[in-house]
């Protein structure tokens, strides 16, 4: 009867061991999974730092090119360059840093600078803050693209008020109609002085989940 009681207790106490060694695994692969789900799979800061020096000399060299224009050419020049070489532009720049870079907006003057999903629900965001005068950070996020994007404010400077105010008052009559025979569905009107005009969409292509 011992010997029975013995071996009985022996079974048992194996197959505790057992479950314990099943189970040590599951424990081990649950804590890699939340130790991995709480590591960012790229660095926030690093691209959101690359992002803001991008837009900056972006933004650098499309005024010079603008102010060089307007010296010589005036209103009607900066219209014609605006039209003629800004996405040019934009896309040389991008090669050097390897990126892509957009802007866009909730008010269009070029209907090819439309918004993606990804671009549409940060600019819903600033709106808010705009609305309740809070002020408005640049965001980095990975795209549904897959691709790691760096959005920024673009707010509205006086002088932008030349071309992207009110008709007839801050814009000239005459330069409002060259606007609308290069952009037929302009809607990049009636903005003040310090008004969100768009974003900066920046995308990284040196990372991506493809």
């Amino acid at each position: 009867m011992r010997k029975i009681l013995w071996i009985t207790a022996l079974i048992v106490t194996l197959s505790a061991c057992q479950n314990d060694t099943k189970q040590q695994p599951k424990e081990e692969a649950g804590k890699a999974q939340k130790t991995k789900a709480a590591t960012p799979d790229f660095d926030h800061k690093a691209y959101k730092m690359k992002g803001m020096i991008i837009a900056k000399n972006t933004f650098k060299v499309f005024k010079s090119n603008i102010q060089a224009v307007a010296s010589k050419e005036g209103l009607p020049g900066v219209v014609n360059f605006c039209h003629d070489n800004a996405k040019k532009l934009a896309d040389s720049l991008g090669k050097v840093h390897n990126v892509v870079i957009k802007r866009t907006s909730h008010k269009l003057r070029n209907g090819k600078n439309e918004p993606d999903p990804g671009s549409k629900a940060v600019l819903e965001d600033y709106l808010k803050l705009q609305e309740n005068h809070t002020s408005m950070e640049p965001v980095v996020k990975k795209g549904a693209d897959g691709y790691v994007h760096f959005y920024a404010p673009i707010k509205l400077k006086k002088e932008c008020l030349k071309c992207h105010g009110t008709p007839g008052k801050e814009i000239p009559e005459g330069i409002y109609k060259l606007i609308k025979t290069k952009y037929p569905n302009d809607e990049a009107t009636g903005f003040k002085e310090g008004d969100l005009r768009g974003i900066w969409d920046i995308k990284f292509l040196d990372m991506a989940d493809k």
